[in-house]
Formats: structure tokens, C-alpha cells, sequence
């Protein structure tokens, strides 16, 4: 049986020096520091004895589900910091440091997703200086980054499938606790983990990072500068980022 070559998902940014600084990366190349720090075995107390006598307790490094996390999964860290408040009346501002992105966020309006959430929590989407290409329409998970927030409520990645083949986007939508009449605010840092995404599929994903112009990011976005619905549209055209039609 002939091998099967390695997909290609290819990260594509205006923001100079990105690629080179905090491209999106495979976990196993950015392990959490506790992982990194955790021994694969260490010593435990017998039950009801004060002193330690049981050695070669067995850690999480050997779950294999939390390895397959790290050996499977793609990274996507945050390319600034971004602060979010939200008021008193749950009005959310939100300041950036990636001059390339025009606002650092966004919320979407409460009428889309009417008795999702309850009131202690708050939307907002992250606008994302990145748009990733994949030559197939392989799907990919986006799931909450759990491994590498220290406190994995202080915000929260909501769950997604996505293709990069018709659509090019990488917002990171979250949701943020809140207590109603009380204001609150939020610090993100530059470089800590937002995602984690994993392709679904059994074949290789190699992640190339690259920076463009402004005019070969309009290229690879064409679709949302003609239709509203610009999946559905790259799909029935068949239009390709940088491949022109014959």
C-alpha cells in the first residue's frame, strides 16, 4: 500500500515577525511546563500510614489519552495581549496590542444565542490575525486549551468543527464568568495557549507558517469581500487562495 503524503495546513499573517515568534505549533513541541516537570512515577502513602512506604505510583504521563492530546494536537496561541472589561450593564470593551488586527474583539449579539448560556457567563471572539488553508476538506476540533491554563475557568473555548479547505477564518470565540451588576476584567497575554485543534483524520498534519502582504491576505480571503455566506460560496465556486481557475 503506497503511503499517503502529510496534509499541509498552512498559516498565513500580516503581523511582521509572528510566524518566527508564536506561530500555531504542534504540542508536543510546546508542552505545558508542569507536564514537562511531572515524573512518570513518584512515591504515595500506604493507606492510614503517616510515612511514605509505596513507591512507583504511575502519573497522568501514562494516560493515553492526555499523551494523544500532546502528540496529536496543534496549538494556537495568542499573538497579543488583549484586555476585555465588561460593565456593570454587561457592555464589553476590549483594547489589543496587534496593530494588524482592527479591533481585538467583538461580541455577537446576545439574540443569536438566546438560553445557551446562563447569566454568569459572557461571549467574545478574539479577531484573529491568522487565516489557515488546507488543500482538503479535512475537518479539525477546536476544544478548550485545559492542559495549559493553570485555571481552566478563567475562561473558556467554545467547541467547534472546522475546515480550512472553503473557509479561511480563526477567530477564537470564548466565553468569559461575569457577575450581573458587578464589572469585571479580563487579561490575556501574548503567547498563552487559546486553543487546542486536532484533525480528524489518521494522516500526518504538517503546520507551515508564513507571512504575507495585505494584498495576498485579501487573495486568500476573497470570498468575504463578495458574499455574506463565503464558505458556501468557496464551495460552489470552487475558488482556491492562490490557485487560479482556468
Amino acid at each position: 500500500m503506497r503511503r499517503r503524503s502529510a496534509i499541509k495546513l498552512r498559516a498565513y499573517t500580516t503581523t511582521p515577525r509572528l510566524t518566527e515568534v508564536l506561530p500555531p505549533v504542534k504540542l508536543i513541541n510546546a508542552l505545558p511546563e508542569w507536564w514537562s516537570n511531572l515524573p512518570a512515577y513518584r512515591e504515595r502513602p500506604a493507606s492510614g500510614a503517616e510515612k511514605t512506604v509505596v513507591a512507583n505510583m504511575m502519573t497522568v504521563k501514562h494516560c493515553y489519552g492526555m499523551q494523544e492530546v500532546y502528540k496529536q494536537g496543534i496549538g494556537l496561541r495568542l499573538w497579543a495581549d488583549v484586555n476585555v472589561a465588561i460593565d456593570r450593564d454587561g457592555a464589553v470593551a476590549a483594547a489589543g496590542k496587534n496593530l494588524q488586527v482592527g479591533k481585538a474583539g467583538t461580541v455577537h449579539p446576545e439574540g443569536q444565542y438566546s438560553g445557551a448560556f446562563g447569566p454568569g457567563v459572557q461571549h467574545f471572539k478574539f479577531h484573529s490575525p491568522w487565516a489557515f488553508v488546507c488543500d482538503e476538506p479535512i475537518h479539525f476540533a477546536w476544544t478548550h486549551p485545559c492542559y495549559h491554563q493553570r485555571d481552566p475557568f478563567r475562561f473558556h473555548t467554545m467547541s467547534a468543527l472546522v475546515e480550512y479547505k472553503n473557509q479561511h477564518s480563526t477567530n477564537v470565540n470564548v466565553l468569559l464568568p461575569r457577575t450581573v451588576g458587578e464589572r469585571s476584567e479580563h487579561q490575556f497575554a501574548a503567547g498563552e495557549m487559546m486553543v487546542y485543534l486536532f484533525p480528524m483524520t489518521e494522516r500526518k498534519v504538517e503546520v507551515v507558517a508564513e507571512e504575507v502582504t495585505k494584498e495576498e491576505m485579501a487573495r486568500i480571503n476573497y470570498a468575504q469581500q463578495v458574499s455574506f455566506r463565503p464558505l458556501i460560496f468557496n464551495r460552489k465556486m470552487g475558488v482556491h487562495p492562490f490557485r487560479r481557475r482556468k
